[in-house]
C-alpha cells in the first residue's frame, strides 16, 4: 500500500484532499515508516496540522526515544492549542537538551518567558559550549526586555566567529539591545560598525533611532534618507522622517516626505493625520482638512481626525463643518473631546435637545475643566435653565477665582 501513501502526498502537493481523513488513516496502518514520515511533513507544510499531529502520533508511539519524532509531534500538539498534552509527553521523555529546548518554546508560546529562559539555562548546564542554546537564551531575553543578559549571549556566540544565526544578525541585535537599554552612545557605534549590506530596514530606522537620541537629528535625517532610496516600500519609515523633519522645524520637507509616503500607500491612516496636521499649521489648511477627511472616510472610528476637524472648525466658528462630521461618529464610541465641540456647535445652532444631550455625555470627562464648564453655563442660561446654571458658578468661581466674568455673573444671577 505504499504506492497509495505516495499517490496521497501526490494528491496533497495538487490540493485533492477529498476524503483526507480516511486516507490518512489507512495510510498510518499500511506505509512504511520513511513513506509516512513524509506524508506528515508534507500535511504540516500544507497546514493541514491535525493529519499530520496524528501521523506523527503514530509514529512517536512507534519509535518513543526518536528526538526528531518528539520534535515534529510535539510541534503538532502546540499547533493544536493541546499544551497540556505536550508537557505530559515531554515530562515523560529523557532529559536531553532537545527536550528542553521543546519545552522552553512550547512555554514561549504561552507567554511563560521566566519558565522558558529557566529551561534554556538548565539545557546549557548539560551541554555549556552549544552555541545554539546560548542563542535561544539570548533570543529569550532579548524578547524579555532583558537587554543586558542577552547582550552577553550574544557576545557568547559572536565568539564562536558567527555574526549570522537563524537570518539574525547578531551585532544588529547587539546595537538594538543597547539602543533599548538607553546606551544611545554604545548604540550608535554598534550600528555604525555593521555593514550596510547586512542591515535590515528595521535596522536603518533604528540606526536612526540612536542617532536622534544623541541629538544628531541631521545624521538620523540623512540614515533614512539612505533608507528611503533603498527601500521606498518601507511605509513606516515615512512616518518618522516626518517626525524629524518636524523637530528641525522644516515644515515643508515634513509635508513633502508624507504626501509621498502616501502616493504610494492611499490607506496609511496614521500618516494622513499626520501630514493633515502639519498642513493645517504650516501648510496649506484646505490640504490638511482633505487629509483629515479622507483618513476618516477610510476608518470611521478613528477619532484624532475628529477632535481635529472640529476643534479647527470651532476656532473658525463653522459650527455647521462641527455637525456634519457627525456622518463619520459612532455614538458608542466617541471622544469626549468631540463630544464638547458638537455639543457648543449644536447649541449655537439652537438644537437644544440634541446639545444637551452631548453636554451630559462629555460633564462626567470634563466636569473640572473651567473651558468646558463655561461652555455648558452659557449653554444653560441660553436655554433658560437657570437654577442648573447657578449649581455650576460656585465650581467655576473655585476652578478660575480671577476670572472676573463669574463674578459678574455670580452678581448678576442674584436677580433671578
Amino acid at each position: 500500500m505504499m504506492e497509495d501513501t505516495n499517490k496521497l502526498i501526490d494528491d496533497i502537493h495538487l490540493q485533492k484532499i477529498d476524503n483526507l481523513d480516511s486516507r490518512v488513516e489507512q495510510a498510518i496502518t499500511t506505509a512504511d515508516d520513511d513513506t509516512l514520515f513524509l506524508l506528515g511533513e508534507t500535511l504540516y507544510n500544507y497546514g493541514l496540522t491535525p493529519q499530520g499531529l496524528e501521523v506523527f502520533r503514530a509514529l512517536y508511539n512507534k519509535f518513543p526515544d526518536e528526538t526528531e519524532l518528539l520534535s515534529y509531534f510535539i510541534e503538532g500538539l502546540i499547533a493544536e492549542d493541546k499544551t497540556d498534552e505536550a508537557l505530559e509527553h515531554l515530562s515523560q521523555a529523557e532529559l536531553t537538551t532537545e527536550r528542553l529546548m521543546l519545552e522552553a518554546d512550547l512555554y514561549q508560546q504561552i507567554n511563560m518567558l521566566e519558565v522558558a529562559i529557566d529551561k534554556i539555562e538548565e539545557a546549557i548546564e548539560l551541554e555549556p559550549n552549544d552555541p545554539v542554546l546560548h542563542f535561544a537564551l539570548a533570543e529569550l531575553m532579548y524578547f524579555d526586555g532583558q537587554y543586558l543578559r542577552a547582550s552577553a549571549e550574544y557576545e557568547t556566540v559572536l565568539e564562536t566567529g558567527e555574526y549570522m544565526v537563524n537570518g539574525v544578525n547578531l551585532y544588529a541585535r547587539l546595537a538594538d539591545s543597547a539602543l533599548q537599554s538607553g546606551n544611545y552612545d554604545d548604540a550608535v557605534k554598534l550600528y555604525d560598525e555593521i555593514s550596510e549590506q547586512d542591515m535590515s530596514s528595521e535596522d536603518y530606522m533604528k540606526k536612526a533611532l540612536a542617532y536622534e537620541k544623541n541629538d544628531l537629528l541631521q545624521e538620523a535625517v540623512k540614515i533614512m534618507a539612505t533608507l528611503m532610496d533603498k527601500d521606498p516600500d518601507f511605509m513606516q519609515g515615512y512616518f518618522y522622517i516626518q517626525q524629524l523633519y518636524l523637530q528641525q522645524k522644516d515644515y515643508k520637507s515634513a509635508i513633502e516626505v508624507g504626501n509621498e509616503g502616501l502616493r504610494l500607500n492611499q490607506f496609511y491612516k496614521e500618516l494622513m493625520l499626520s501630514t493633515g496636521k502639519i498642513e493645517i499649521d504650516h501648510g496649506n489648511q484646505e490640504d490638511g482638512i482633505e487629509h483629515l477627511l479622507k483618513a476618516l472616510e477610510l476608518d470611521s472610528s478613528y477619532q484624532e481626525p475628529l477632535i481635529e476637524l472640529s476643534s479647527l472648525y470651532r476656532t473658525q466658528e463653522n459650527n455647521e463643518g462641527i455637525i456634519s462630521l457627525m456622518q463619520f461618529a459612532d455614538e458608542d464610541d466617541l471622544d469626549p473631546r468631540f463630544m464638547w465641540n458638537l455639543a457648543y456647535a449644536l447649541g449655537a445652532e439652537e438644537r437644544d435637545k440634541e446639545a444637551q444631550h452631548f453636554f451630559d455625555m462629555a460633564k462626567p470627562t470634563y466636569e473640572n475643566n473651567p473651558d468646558f464648564l463655561g461652555d455648558y453655563y452659557f449653554f444653560l442660561i441660553e436655554t433658560g435653565q437657570i437654577e442648573q446654571a447657578k449649581v455650576l458658578l460656585p465650581q467655576l468661581l473655585e476652578l478660575d477665582p480671577n476670572n472676573d466674568e463669574w463674578q459678574q455673573e455670580a452678581e448678576r444671577l442674584q436677580l433671578y
